[in-house]
């Protein structure tokens, strides 16, 4: 018995192990090279994958694969439109294409060049490409082609939005410039540096640029610089939420930051690497990043570390849903499917993981000021109210299997504390003398007590009347019975 309980407790107590080490990782899809593009559906409900091998890839969200689609090349980019029912692929053979939901092909156009991007409106009725030479395409649902626009390799990044009405470009010799949907240019700006990345909300009410001269700009759609923050290094990757409230930035020398609307410096925090891919929550209040050196970050907007995870290989695309699943494409040819929502939903206490140095955020500072290295306070800036900053990070529901183990001990302690011991126990009785027995059961009972032990009857008022061997009526005083000679 003792051997079977302790194997029990060891059972239970390494499920308590493996529910608090458990990788938060669902379940992972393997194509046959590289994946370059994760995209999903507002729900989560479907997930598309473009991979170097040639494939769209459908799946749900269990990961079982629902169709794939042969291209002529790579599958360089895709997206799919918010309800699912549309899915759209750029590849390498200078194609855009459109499909439906059961993996038919609805059209199929040819660009100038391998198409690097795409995009697709909510509800899919605008298709957007941008090309390898920074060409950029727009089209409607039935394939009409309603605007294309030569850059002739002058542009280094582009970024359209999703219906085409707007297209923000950048340039090697430093400008930015809008066009309409007609091909009209509506704005130009001269920065100071190379224009490397550039990403804008689906209205183009927010533009947001990171240049070379070490500083990222924010302009409205009429082209107005609403503000320009320094920082450490060129930079080289951006990305704005789709209501604008936030915009991240990376530069070359491994920082992030995160800046709310009014140009307000949210969190700096180094990375081990530079990033390479970013994907925010709807309100900008979590952060999941990639970085070259394999490893992907799940960070909340004051800047606290709640979830990493390194890989093999490095992470080519992020896609974070709305209910705090993850989809990340890596160079390993696989798709992985974490679920975060115990990090990032509501009521779950959130304590960062600080394997990843943390740099205070700091006061926002005007663009004739040097960028600020030293630690500061912590923000001021929203805080999610479940999110502690000081401590590591622990989901709380972990804790449950450690408590079952530790209840499950004790029980086995006081059980065994219980038992009675395998040497038999006498107990004393009363001497012979002062024993009767009970006239109705005749269990032996003592002199002087009311009630028998044993059936509950008033002894006192039987031992008067009656003799327990012959039931003869006897006197209250008597030691015999006068008829049977019985002892009483």
């Amino acid at each position: 018995m003792k051997k079977i309980s302790l194997f029990l407790i060891l059972i239970l107590f390494n499920i308590s192990i493996m529910n608090i080490f458990a990788d938060e990782l669902t379940w992972s899809y393997e194509t046959d090279d590289d994946i370059a593009s994760v995209a999903a559906s507002s729900d989560g409900a479907y997930i598309v994958v473009g991979s170097y091998d040639n494939y769209l890839h459908l799946l749900n969200k269990n990961g079982t694969q629902l169709w794939k689609f042969q291209t002529g090349s790579n599958v360089e980019s895709v997206a799919i439109s918010a309800n699912g029912q549309y899915i759209v692929a750029g590849s390498w053979d200078k194609r855009v294409y459109l499909l439906n939901k059961s993996g038919q092909k609805i059209w199929d156009k040819v660009t100038s060049d391998q198409v690097n991007t795409v995009n697709i409106t909510p509800d899919g009725n605008y298709i957007t490409a941008i090309t390898k030479n920074y060409s950029v395409f727009v089209y409607d649902k039935a394939g009409s082609q309603i605007m294309a626009y030569d850059s002739r390799n002058r542009l280094a990044t582009s970024s359209v939005s999703p219906d085409g009405s707007y297209i923000v470009n950048g340039t090697n010799d430093s400008n930015i410039f809008m066009l309409s949907r007609s091909g009209d240019r509506l704005w130009e700006y001269k920065t100071g540096g190379n224009v490397q990345s550039i990403s804008l909300t689906p209205d183009a009410s927010s533009i947001v640029a990171g240049a070379f001269d070490s500083k990222v700009y924010v302009f409205d759609r009429k082209g107005s610089l609403l503000w320009s923050k320094p920082t450490g290094t060129a930079t080289h990757l951006v990305s704005i939420t789709k209501d604008g409230s936030k915009i991240f930035v990376a530069d070359l020398n491994d920082n992030i930051y995160l800046f709310d609307s009014s140009g307000k410096q949210l969190l700096k925090r180094k990375l081990n690497d530079k990033a390479n891919a970013v994907t925010m929550s709807p309100n900008g209040d979590y952060i999941a990043v990639s970085s070259l050196d394999r490893v992907i970050s799940l960070i909340s907007s004051s800047g606290s570390l709640l979830w990493s995870k390194e890989n093999e290989s490095a992470f080519n695309s992020l896609f974070l849903t709305t209910d705090g699943k993850l989809v990340a494409g890596s160079k390993d040819n696989k798709v992985y499917f974490y679920d975060l929502s115990s990090f990032i939903m509501p009521g779950t206490s959130q304590i960062p993981k600080e394997s990843i140095p943390v740099e205070g955020s700091q006061t926002p500072v005007s663009d004739t000021k040097p960028p600020l290295t030293t630690n500061d306070n912590p923000p001021s800036g929203t805080v999610p109210d479940t999110t502690s900053t000081t401590s590591s990070s622990f989901p709380f529901i972990y804790i449950v299997p450690i408590a079952i183990v530790l209840v499950v001990i004790a029980a086995v302690v006081f059980m065994k504390k219980g038992k009675t011991s395998t040497t038999p126990i006498i107990t004393k009785e009363a001497p012979i003398k002062d024993q009767i027995k009970c006239p109705s059961c005749g269990s032996p009972i003592e002199k002087g007590i009311k009630f028998c032990g044993s059936c509950g009857n008033d002894i006192k008022e039987k031992v008067d009347l009656k003799c327990p061997n012959c039931g003869a009526t006897i006197g209250k005083d008597s030691s015999f019975c006068p008829e049977c000679g019985q002892k009483i």
